[in-house]
């Protein structure tokens, strides 16, 4: 591991390694269980899972959000982290109604609505959300895109099987309504405006908006003084702070055993994101085909069986695991080694893992931090 990238591991947030786990069993319950890991039911998302030792006091509330199963542990004083909870559920099913596509008068919905036609207001939720996924469309040069769903439509995944292949004439004028970096975002007088210039462009946040909002939970939770924070969001997995025990665990899953595990360690700080070919695809021809899909062909992702991913801000971490997918093993691990702050984990349709420089020493850091803070 280079020292920029050690300075920049050092840097980013703090870099404190804790536990990143996975999505619980019930829909919109508190508890205050001892072992959080379950497979969720969310729109083709990855999964890993995060195991709490049950000390005293450690409260977890589950909710099904964004069409995924969240759910939310804290290590707080429990009247108070139930109220807490409660309160950031809340937030986060308001989150929802402003960027669910799928959600009747949602912000999102209104934008595709009138795509081509007009602009339309939106809140400063929304608005942040498109101007990261913007970011992230240009730092991947298009292998992230939030408006791939006319490509995707094309494509049987959501019916679960085909007899055939998109036709390739579909294919190319879909691909013509594909560029994030064409959503026009104006601000003035108070209002806040989005426009997608093309009629027929629409916007889906499914492969970025479970980072988001795993980041506005923890945030509020952070300014009510809760310091040891777990969530998992469909899969996507955010920490901060440390157990009284130790840092919060985290498992990745063998993509081709169920079950077995390729990694395990402590995370804090982290969001940890995995995304495969392993959990939505079709079969056609003999042929399978996973649901992540190149913006820049309209065809699947080829080359790997899933990616891991590591950044401290678990909207990149999200973003980045869909667009190291598109990008392939060699272009998305070179890619992952320029960027600082950024650690991945990637298995190749050949089942060789590999994993970037800086890997194994920011999956060691948080056990390490905690046992300096509790041996000074």
């Amino acid at each position: 591991m280079s020292s920029s990238k050690t300075r920049g591991w050092l840097l980013a947030l703090g870099l404190i390694l804790a536990g990143v786990w996975g999505v619980l069993r019930s829909s919109d319950n508190e508890t205050a269980e001892s072992q959080i890991g379950d497979r969720p039911t969310g729109q083709g998302r990855e999964w890993a899972s995060v195991e709490v030792p049950a000390p005293v006091g450690i409260v977890r509330r589950d909710a099904t959000l964004m069409g995924s199963l969240f759910s939310i542990a804290v290590e707080a004083d429990t009247n108070t982290a139930r109220a807490l909870l409660s309160s950031v559920v809340e937030r986060l099913r308001g989150l929802e109604d402003q960027l669910s596509s799928w959600r009747q008068g949602s912000e999102i919905r209104r934008l595709n609505a009138a795509a081509g036609v007009e602009p339309v207001e939106i809140s400063s939720n929304t608005a942040e959300i498109l101007e990261l996924a913007q970011r992230f469309h240009a730092e991947t040069d298009g292998a992230f895109d939030i408006t791939i769903g006319p490509v995707w439509d094309l494509w049987p995944f959501r019916s679960g099987g085909g007899s055939e292949l998109p036709d390739s004439d579909d294919v190319e004028d879909a691909l013509k309504l594909v560029d994030a970096g064409q959503i026009e975002i104006e601000r003035g007088g108070g209002r806040i405006t989005a426009y997608l210039p093309r009629a027929g462009m629409r916007v889906n946040l499914g492969a970025i908006g479970k980072g988001y909002a795993a980041r506005v939970a923890a945030e509020l939770l952070g300014k009510s003084g809760v310091e040891s924070v777990a969530i998992s969001a469909g899969g996507d997995v955010y920490t901060r702070g440390f157990k009284r025990s130790g840092p919060w665990i985290v498992e990745i899953e063998n993509p081709r055993w169920a079950g077995r595990y390729l990694e395990r360690f402590g995370l804090a700080d982290m969001g940890l994101a995995t995304s495969g070919d392993y959990r939505r695809k079709v079969e056609i021809d003999g042929k399978l085909y996973g649901h992540i899909l190149d913006p820049r062909t309209g065809k699947p992702a080829a080359g790997v069986q899933s990616v891991s991913i590591l950044s401290g801000d678990p909207v990149a971490a999200d973003a980045y695991a869909t667009a190291v997918s598109v990008m392939g093993p060699q272009k998305g691990m070179a890619w992952v080694e320029k960027h600082e702050g950024v650690e991945a984990l990637i298995v190749d349709d050949g089942g060789v893992v590999r994993k970037s420089s800086g890997w194994t020493a920011a999956t060691r850091l948080a056990s390490r931090r905690w046992r300096r803070a509790i041996r000074p």
